[in-house]
């Protein structure tokens, strides 16, 4: 008869205490291949997210794991805040004019311009014309001298992309105890960063649109939300969103009146960005208590004739249209109807609202893509950092006499990529490795009591193969026999505990995308490695083409079981090898 069906038969014949090895080894195997797909897939899309199009992170001075783990992975909470004009350094010289005209240094000197043309007016004649172009004339001359106004920022040259964040602020999801964070950016987040700088996919939109800066249906305040929150939180376009200033846990925490109006829902990603709400940054600085007080606040009293707001900011109602005066009959309704009501104009006074004076505006961190036009080998983002830890930012504050009061003004540069490595050599693989040892451990109990089975079996077995052996067979195939029942009892136990450790990971998906926002199917396996990566110092007498091969740790699960089968049936099978046919015959 074949080996291989005695083996089986045996295996039968013991029904109970088999099915408990193959039991015991299968959780072995479950336990194992849980924490190696897990914990791999989830590393990798880690390792991925370094990579969204950007090389360099600017932000507050203090650690730069801090900084990373805060914006790359929205963990943390923020050490501090930086200038806005550190965010233009990277900008080109028609973004900075446009930025730098909402500021309360140009407010002033429009101001001295208007005192000055009034008192020349008096006058009257030929020369207070001449003396109104002169004066326009040094007033640019100044504009370019000190507030560089027509140039381009600092390292412009060295930038391809520069996208600017503001942190802080949270969302509850309304009857759930789930909060998500709120991330104050630009459009150009969607528009210029990618997902994976090697292919340049970029961000999609599952339902609607990017925010605008500025719209005339929602004002400054639109806002995108990340595919977890639309699914988590139940979101919806239109839905409006409070974010919570601060912690939702802490005491202090308290929701804003303004809301935002849902645009738009990005599509997955499988990263931190499907946990997280984009408000527009103009809107997000517009909030209470979003604002920087300036060290000198006389522009920010008017006379009572001038419109402001309730909060004491400039309210000029400026429309990004071209129109300078707010004119409450464009929002007259249809003919026929009646006039809008006062609730209906101050709406649209509100829409109209112009942004915060960049004075009083600070950002979190800075998101920037070095030039690959001028940098083919990506030399910038080594020694660009430098530079900016050395202070050569804080020379671009500068230009405005109105600076906030105890603003941050030492930044860092990091290289998002090099701090995610190190957390990595550091903290998770030791913690990888651990729990795989102990994964590995419950495997070796599994594969003893294997050998525990097969060998308490043994004195009831003695008779059989004695039986075995007088019918003609030989030593070696009794030990045969013996090893390949050990090594099937694994493999049961082996494909068993796939099955269960793939079932436990698409059981857990759900959870494990609320958490990390990576999804976990059936089918996905472990993140493939070299195979010199197991060898370790081996490697070196194997051959590089070898080496070089990759393969996922899974798969090196099977001829792992064999032998570990074959090291715990070796006893069991010299013990039969033994047998004395005289003696156990007479049994």
């Amino acid at each position: 008869m074949n080996i291989f069906k005695i083996a089986w038969r045996s295996i039968q014949h013991r029904g109970l205490g088999s099915l408990l090895t193959i039991i015991s080894m299968a959780l072995g195997v479950m336990m194992v291949v849980a924490v190696l797909s897990i914990h791999g897939l989830v590393s990798q899309s880690f390792k991925n997210n370094n990579s969204f199009g950007y090389d360099i992170l600017v932000g507050a001075r203090g650690g730069g794991m801090q900084l990373t783990l805060n914006t790359v992975y929205y963990l943390s909470k923020p050490v501090e805040n930086v200038p806005y004009e550190y965010y233009l350094a990277f900008e080109d010289a028609e973004s900075r004019k446009h930025e730098l005209q909402n500021s309360f240094s140009v407010m002033a000197r429009d101001q001295e311009l208007e005192v000055l043309a009034a008192s020349t007016a008096i006058a009257g004649g030929p020369g207070a014309i001449l003396t109104n172009g002169l004066m326009h004339d040094a007033y640019l001359l100044h504009q370019d001298a000190i507030m560089k106004i027509n140039r381009k920022g600092l390292y412009k040259t060295y930038t391809e992309t520069a996208v600017p964040l503001c942190l802080g602020d949270y969302w509850e999801a309304p009857d759930s105890d789930l909060n998500f964070r709120c991330v104050g950016t630009k459009p150009a987040f969607f528009e210029k960063l990618v997902l994976d700088v090697d292919t340049g996919e970029k961000f999609k939109f599952v339902e609607g649109r990017n925010f605008k800066e500025f719209s005339k249906e929602y004002g400054y305040f639109e806002c995108v939300v990340g595919y977890q929150i639309a699914r988590r939180g139940g979101v919806k376009i239109g839905d409006v969103l409070y974010p919570t200033h601060g912690d939702p846990n802490s005491t202090a925490a308290h929701v804003h009146e303004q809301g935002f109006t849902v645009v738009g829902i990005v599509d997955r990603t499988g990263t931190p960005n499907d946990r997280v709400v984009y408000l527009n940054m103009e809107g997000f600085y517009l909030m209470e208590d979003h604002a920087k007080p300036v060290e000198d606040d006389a522009l920010l009293k008017t006379d009572e004739d001038e419109p402001t707001d309730s909060e004491g900011e400039f309210d000029l109602f400026d429309d990004e249209e071209g129109d300078d005066e707010w004119n409450p009959e464009e929002f007259a309704v249809a003919e026929g109807s009646s006039a809008p009501t006062a609730q209906e104009l101050a709406e649209q006074q509100r829409l109209r609202r112009i942004p915060l004076p960049i004075e009083q505006r600070e950002v979190t961190s800075i998101l920037v893509s070095t030039s690959k036009k001028n940098d083919p080998y990506r030399m910038i983002s080594m020694f660009l950092p430098p530079q900016i830890n050395q202070g050569d930012l804080e020379s671009t504050l500068k230009w405005s006499a109105f600076r906030p009061v105890k603003a941050q003004t030492a930044a860092q540069a990091v290289n998002p990529v090099e701090q995610v490595n190190s957390l990595f050599a550091l903290f998770v693989d030791p913690v990888r490795w651990l729990l795989l040892a102990l994964t590995l451990m419950i495997c070796v109990v599994s594969a003893i009591s294997i050998l525990v089975g097969i060998y308490n079996s043994m004195s009831q077995r003695q008779h059989e193969i004695a039986v075995m052996r007088a019918l003609g067979a030989s030593r070696t195939k009794v030990m045969s026999i013996m090893l390949v029942e050990s090594v099937l009892l694994a493999c049961f136990g082996g494909f068993l505990g796939w099955i269960s450790g793939h079932t436990l990971n698409a059981s857990l998906s759900p959870i494990i995308e609320a958490r990390t926002g990576v999804p976990i199917g059936f089918f996905d396996f472990a993140p493939s490695m070299p195979l010199g990566a197991y060898l370790g110092n081996l490697s070196s007498i194997f051959p590089e083409s070898l080496i070089k091969l990759s393969l996922s740790p899974e798969l090196l699960l099977i001829p792992g079981l064999i032998i570990l089968a074959v090291l715990v049936g070796i006893y069991p099978a010299i013990s039969a090898y033994r047998t004395d046919v005289a003696n156990s015959l007479g049994k």
